[in-house]
């Protein structure tokens, strides 16, 4: 028998697509919100912005003479901190024969897509202000960050002792008695997993100090902070160096900077290596360190940061040695971070101008800068991780 079946009517057969697309998974930002310290007064438009603080006079100890006029003291000059604006944005030019062909509406994606794009980006330029302070505590008994290793995990001791060094300073806290942390998830599971006296307590959370205000991602309280978890606090593959992975026979080319090397059947490779690790064997650059790795069928594909020292062809032996991903953990005080804003970011639906008015431009656009502003309310603790990727 013949049966009419979907082979016989393949062409009424046809693969089916959801018109709703998901928005990619995203962390939600929060690290602007620590720029606490904006100008007051500021007197003109400028390319910079320049903030001053006193300084106060000594103590005065000495006992006064009844009959002696105490000689005058000269306030010492201002401390000041400047902090240099810059244009930032992104943009992205939307055709019209993508509006018209495309099987989702794509103009509120693309605005939704620019506007987390510019709190992302605003994000990340003060988290890479803010991890630049002076006051650092390493974990275990590294005093480097090129020396810390997966295993020099956070511990309650290294937020004790930044929490008691910010008090030391006199910095304000910044909720309540506060101090606030911000933390990596993978950080996070090592404090919390802490076990015996002074161990992570779960029993105290930050609902019950009663100030009835709550930081995105916040996870409790602990020694004297109140904890935000969040993927955005920085993560460095830039610590001490780790057992070298299995080496793997690959070919060579090229001597520009930037060249790539082509990994056939590197499942180790592929796995297990991560941007920052450092790469050698025959014809590679003494130091060069792997910027990117892209995997396709049973190649691996690894762009490194220097150029070949000579045009190699053959087959050699390549070694990669992982680097120990480094965290950094923020513990700050009032005014630790400044901003000095000339226009807010916010998104710019751009003029069509085409002669047949078939692109269509929208983006972000701001002007600001930030800047450490007290050292002295700022701590960072650097870290492994036993959990990480």
């Amino acid at each position: 028998m013949a049966y009419t079946d979907s082979s016989a009517l393949a062409g009424l057969v046809k693969t089916a697509y959801d018109r709703y697309v998901e928005f990619a998974l995203r962390s939600q930002p929060l690290i602007r919100s620590v720029a606490d310290k904006r100008p007051a007064q500021q007197a003109m438009p400028g390319s910079s912005v320049v903030f001053s603080i006193y300084n106060d006079l000594a103590p005065a100890t000495a006992s006064l003479s009844e009959t002696t006029d105490p000689d005058a003291i000269a306030l010492s000059d201002v401390t000041t901190v400047a902090v240099t604006l810059n244009e930032y944005g992104n943009a992205s030019l939307v055709t019209r024969k993508l509006q018209l062909f495309s099987l989702s509406d794509v103009d509120p994606a693309v605005a939704d897509i620019i506007a987390y794009n510019m709190a992302d980006s605003l994000d990340r330029l003060a988290m890479d202000t803010l991890r630049t302070g002076t006051n650092v505590i390493y974990g275990g008994s590294r005093t480097s960050t090129a020396t810390v290793t997966a295993s020099d995990t956070i511990t309650a001791a290294n937020i004790r002792r930044a929490v008691a060094k910010l008090r030391s300073n006199k910095a304000v806290p910044r909720e309540g008695s506060l101090y606030w942390t911000g933390i990596h998830p993978e950080v996070s599971h090592d404090l919390r997993a802490e076990t015996g006296v002074g161990g992570w307590n779960d029993m105290h959370k930050y609902a019950e100090t009663g100030t009835g205000n709550f930081w995105a991602g916040n996870i409790g309280t602990y020694e004297g902070s109140f904890f935000v978890e969040t993927p955005r606090m920085y993560r460095g593959v830039d610590g001490a160096d780790a057992t070298a992975l299995a080496t793997t026979a690959v070919t060579v080319a090229g001597t520009s900077a930037g060249v790539t090397i082509g990994v056939a059947s590197s499942s180790v490779i592929a796995t297990q290596a991560e941007a920052g690790d450092k790469i050698s064997g025959t014809g590679i650059a003494s130091g060069a360190k792997i910027v990117s790795l892209s995997t396709s069928g049973s190649t691996t594909t690894i762009t490194v940061d220097t150029a070949n020292t000579a045009a190699v062809t053959a087959t050699t032996v390549v070694t990669v040695t992982p680097v120990t991903a480094v965290y950094r953990t923020i513990i700050a005080g009032k005014q630790a971070l400044a901003e000095a804003v000339a226009q807010e970011p916010n998104v710019v639906i751009g003029p069509v101008t085409d002669k047949l008015l078939r692109f269509r431009p929208i983006g972000w656009y701001g002007v600001l800068g930030f800047s450490l502003y007290r050292q002295a309310a700022l701590y960072r603790i650097e870290n492994g991780s036993s959990i990480s990727a």
